[in-house]
């Protein structure tokens, strides 16, 4: 299946080997990452070297992230639920389903969730496909319920790659929603250009600026870690842990490299319970 430019450049952004089970490899050979050619030669070797660093170590810190969640539930004979938003055609859903078959995946897009929902073909058959606008919260609501959504149950959402792309009060929406529902945040977002190391700081601007150019986008949300926190606070969340990505690049790759310096990343990853 063919698939956006952007969508593919974060594909090829993302290290093959944070993807272990026979699912999600079967899934990924389906996919056809053509569409994103010319978009991935605008950037250079060493471009792209920086670009994989961080968006394989926000994905790391996804699968880390929520496995960590439902192992301590697996611990204590529990199962919990996994909402992913925006998941697009991604093969998060695929990875942590068939790691934790007795958990419950909600795919959720307002795209392509009935032709990924083809390709993955029941295997797993734990992941629920939505097709949903995440900032219409009324029918986002109703559609997990639909689906067999349980609000009793343990649940942890992924905001991965997302927050970057929607209003403010849309996000603010999306926090108080989850927070309503007793469900964790996993996710991420671009810290402010003035904020990131000046030796770092051109990838963050090319990159988006390559991007807005792509798809014509009308604006891009950035934020320091004391915004985001506040907007989680906000929203009810008592424990918040916003997160460079030094710790996660030498736990990944055994170095801090090429994140060495402070604030030498323009992605932060969040976690929220």
């Amino acid at each position: 299946m063919k698939i956006s430019a952007t969508s593919t450049l974060v594909l090829n952004w993302t290290d093959s080997q944070l993807w272990q089970s026979q699912e999600t490899l079967a899934y990924n050979q389906q996919l056809d990452l053509s569409e994103g050619e010319q978009l991935f030669k605008l950037f250079s070797e060493e471009d792209t070297f920086m670009h994989r660093q961080a968006v394989s170590g926000r994905k790391y810190f996804m699968k880390q992230t929520v496995s960590g969640f439902l192992k301590e539930l697996r611990k204590k004979g529990e199962s919990g639920q996994v909402i992913i938003l925006a998941a697009g055609l991604a093969p998060l859903s695929i990875e942590i389903a068939s790691i934790f078959t007795t958990c419950t995946v909600f795919d959720i897009d307002k795209y392509l969730m009935d032709e990924k929902k083809e390709l993955v073909n029941g295997k797993p058959s734990n992941i629920e496909f939505i097709g949903c606008d995440i900032t219409d919260l009324n029918s986002l609501k109703d559609k997990l319920l639909n689906h067999n959504f349980k609000s009793d149950k343990p649940s942890i959402a992924v905001m991965e790659g997302i927050i970057y792309y929607l209003p403010t009060d849309s996000l603010k929406n999306i926090f108080h929603f989850l927070k309503k529902n007793n469900v964790a945040i996993a996710g991420d977002f671009c810290l402010k250009p003035e904020l990131v190391n000046e030796k770092t700081r051109f990838y963050l601007t090319d990159v988006f600026r390559k991007i807005k150019d792509e798809v014509q986008l009308d604006f891009i949300n950035f934020y320091s870690a004391e915004e985001i926190t506040e907007l989680l606070k906000e929203a009810g969340y008592k424990k918040v842990s916003v997160s460079n990505m030094q710790e996660i690049q030498e736990e990944r790759v055994g170095n801090k490299n090429p994140f060495s310096e402070k604030n030498s990343c323009w992605v932060m990853n969040i976690y929220a319970e």
